[in-house]
């Protein structure tokens, strides 16, 4: 029996959206490619971002067409929005922390309720002493209470997988960032099949013995590497969003991450705040804000960039959920 029509339209989306995503990971890494004159490389960066807003239509509308299909009417769309003002003192998230990194992360407006989520777990051998860290951040795409269904649903589902190691042997190896991205993914495609829903998510764990950090990302924002000379680097092979493709294969890479390098992720809360003329804080007020305060602690970091986001708002609030966390290698 073939395929019925909606189930080739969906096909034909999410084929688009993930010639969308190999065309957002081609234009984003030539235009950082410091061999290349500025002005090329901006124009590069510039089709990156097209290519990025691209893929988040489509995916709306791939979300709004299962949704019409699954008989919701108009007037069953989500009212949990969220209005907010960034905080001049926010409460850090507890998240666990090795000796050798310093680490702080903060979630606007709450920790309980929302479709963001942040959460660590730390690697120790039999006498005690830390051998890496395993750190994840994920968005529930959609915004305010309803989200907090879907956030939720995931944590249980990486919860259980995580609990299910024996020892620091088979944790670590439990660990890798695309073992776990593909767990989630297998479990969480099932469950909400045909609802629309789907995540973001950044994944990596921190090799303390081996000075480096492997990472997944599944459609999240590229996170960034300060370098201890200043340098900043994006994480690229940004691949499919979780929840489209249950049997999606998902690729771990990694790179060198010594003392005094200090990695910041965060969700596109951030990058979408807007101040009251309608423009963008964006990631290159974000990159500005960190190389301002390269050097410093992981708290007064996080701070400094939610104190610049507070001044580019300008009293505007947020609509959707924030998260930033900061993890700086403190210790060779």
């Amino acid at each position: 029996m073939g395929k019925s029509e909606f189930d080739q339209v969906l096909e034909v989306i999410y084929r688009a959206i993930l010639r969308e995503t190999a065309s957002f990971n081609y234009y984003y890494r030539a235009g950082n490619d410091a061999s290349l004159p500025d002005g090329v490389r901006g124009l590069l960066a510039k089709l990156a971002e097209e290519e990025r807003e691209h893929r988040k239509i489509l995916i709306r509308e791939y979300t709004a067409i299962q949704k019409g299909w699954s008989g919701r009417g108009p007037g069953d769309e989500d009212r949990g929005g969220i209005s907010y003002l960034v905080p001049e003192s926010p409460e850090f998230v507890s998240l666990e922390t090795p000796k050798k990194l310093d680490i702080k992360a903060v979630s606007l407006p709450a920790r309980l309720v929302g479709g963001d989520h942040i959460f660590s777990r730390l690697v120790s051998s039999r006498d005690g002493s830390d051998l890496g860290l395993f750190l994840t951040l994920y968005d529930a795409m959609g915004h305010g209470i309803e989200t907090t269904r879907i956030n939720s649903a995931a944590a249980s589902v990486l919860g259980e997988y995580l609990d299910s190691s024996t020892s620091a042997d088979s944790e670590k190896e439990i660990l890798s960032p695309s073992r776990a991205v593909n767990h989630l993914n297998a479990h969480f495609s099932r469950m909400f099949q045909g609802t629309g829903v789907f995540l973001t998510l950044f994944s990596a764990y921190f090799d303390l013995a081996g000075r480096t950090l492997k990472y997944t990302i599944a459609g999240h924002e590229p996170p960034m590497i300060i370098r201890r000379d200043g340098a900043l680097e994006s994480l690229f092979d940004t691949q499919l969003i979780i929840g489209i493709d249950e049997e999606r294969k998902y690729l771990e890479h990694e790179v060198p991450f010594m003392q005094g390098d200090t990695l910041c992720l965060f969700s596109d809360g951030i990058l979408e705040a807007q101040d009251p003329r309608g423009e963008y804080y964006g990631r290159q007020r974000l990159k500005d804000a960190l190389a301002a305060h390269s050097g410093r602690s992981a708290g007064d970091t996080v701070l400094g960039v939610l104190e610049d986001l507070r001044d580019f708002c300008s009293g505007e609030p947020l609509k959707d959920e924030l998260t930033i966390a900061v993890a700086s290698c403190c210790s060779s």
